[in-house]
């Protein structure tokens, strides 16, 4: 292969990742930086905590059934009906005597037009009414919760989804790191293999072999730059930042290998006791208990008092006062078994809620045991990976100089090659698989970011 050949293939990977190699050349993205920028600007996570600040301000309004209601009414009418003439002079205290034109027959079929102004004050107080304002109340403050714990379950799911995109962008970052390097010792290796086979002690076949590996070595590159790309996007969508914005990725540390998971059972007490979505069912199921507290109300009664005082008359500034106070009384039941059918089916909605209570706690309790065998047998691997990374590089390095000397076939050369690279992308998923791992295990026992 001509070196105008060799020359193309140099510039068409470098265009390829360029866009990984200009972010590297920025100040890096840790990964504790890209969560606490998704905690920050998540827009998810933002609208969440509306809905908890929107669940705070109903609990304000239910607590003011407690209250008394207020009403203040100002008014102006003119007419001459005749009901309304004869009422509007009753209200200001302006009809005359018995004798008075007021009562002749033409004045009340005809009255002449009259104003009217109306100034009302009332004020009516809630004094029993079976308990449907305090469940109302403990209603409110258990959907207070359940938003709490559903912003926690959101930033938890979002840590998680943050660890998966920040581990694709460092996997797909090594893997072009690692590529560069595989292509140039790659193109060294075709040049060498050209000049043997010209020299007549190498064939046409070990070549082509050598070719194939380079294209092999381009193509994931490729793949990586454009994982990389896509990891990236989906990062900055997480971070609510643009979706373009440029950065560079760095490997997490990896996790010390003496490092071992709490035992199951304190895992398992650590989620019953702080894990969003166990409180969240747990919330639930008390408002369904709740609902049963608030159909039992509608046996009972409800009492109220009202208190009034007006002032009226036919001129604005002339007026004739008065008061009014009151009590009610109303019990409405249904002849139908309404009310009967309202608390059953509340029954039963608090033992749904019972019973998806426990199933969530049991599926929380398999996802702690999953997180911990990923993040054990990741730690594991870790291990592993490190050590066949450092073999295959030596048994490169071994092969490379037998290879150089003429005593190892091309074939040798490839597979050792090829077992770097393996080695280099094993060792960096099971890293990343770690980290993920570690995410899943803190999100599955409740642990806040």
């Amino acid at each position: 292969m001509g070196s105008a050949l060799r020359r193309t293939r140099i510039v068409f990977l470098g265009l390829l990742v360029l866009s990984p190699s200009v972010a590297r050349a920025q100040a890096p993205l840790t990964l504790e930086q890209a969560v606490q920028e998704t905690l920050a600007h998540n827009r998810s996570l933002l609208g969440a905590k509306s809905a908890a600040r929107e669940s705070s301000e109903h609990v304000t309004e239910a607590r003011a059934g407690f209250f008394p209601r207020v009403s203040f009414t100002e008014s102006w009418q003119r007419g001459d009906q005749p009901v309304f003439v004869f009422s509007s002079l009753l209200s200001a205290r302006k009809f005359g005597g018995a004798n008075s034109a007021d009562f002749a027959p033409g004045a009340l079929n005809s009255p002449a037009p009259t104003g009217f102004f109306r100034g009302a004050f009332s004020i009516d107080q809630q004094i029993f009414d079976g308990g449907r304002t305090r469940a109302s109340l403990r209603s409110a403050r258990l959907q207070q919760d359940i938003a709490g714990s559903g912003v926690d379950e959101a930033a938890s799911a979002l840590v998680v989804a943050v660890s998966q995109a920040y581990g694709r962008a460092v996997a797909a970052d090594a893997m072009v790191r690692g590529g560069d390097a595989a292509v140039a010792s790659a193109q060294e290796d075709v040049a060498r293999a050209e000049r043997r086979r010209d020299a007549g002690t190498m064939t046409d076949a070990d070549v082509l072999a050598l070719a194939v590996h380079l294209a092999d070595v381009q193509q994931r590159c490729i793949l990586a730059a454009g994982d990389y790309a896509v990891a990236r996007a989906e990062l900055n969508r997480l971070m609510g930042s643009p979706i373009d914005h440029e950065f560079t990725v760095q490997e997490p540390p990896a996790a010390s290998d003496a490092a071992a998971a709490p035992a199951l059972a304190a895992l398992f007490a650590e989620a019953d006791a702080s894990r969003p979505d166990l409180r969240r069912t747990s919330a639930t199921e008390r408002l369904a208990e709740t609902g049963r507290d608030l159909a039992r109300a509608a046996w009972y009664p409800q009492i109220g008092a009202q208190a009034g005082y007006e002032v009226a008359g036919t001129q604005i500034t002339d007026r004739a006062s008065s008061w009014i106070v009151g009590a009610e009384l109303r019990w409405n039941l249904s002849l139908g078994g309404a009310e009967h059918a309202r608390e059953r089916a509340a029954a039963e909605t608090a033992t749904r809620a019972r019973l998806d209570r426990e199933e969530a706690r049991a599926s929380a309790h398999v996802e702690i045991v999953t997180a911990v065998r990923r993040l054990e047998s990741a730690r594991a691997r870790q291990t592993v990976g490190r050590a066949t990374v450092t073999q295959a590089r030596e048994s490169e390095r071994i092969i490379r100089n037998r290879f150089d000397a003429g005593v190892a076939s091309a074939s040798d050369l490839l597979r050792a090659s090829s077992a770097v690279l393996d080695a280099e992308s094993q060792r960096i998923n099971a890293l990343v698989d770690a980290v993920v791992s570690g995410a899943m295990l803190d999100r599955a026992v409740g642990r806040k970011p």
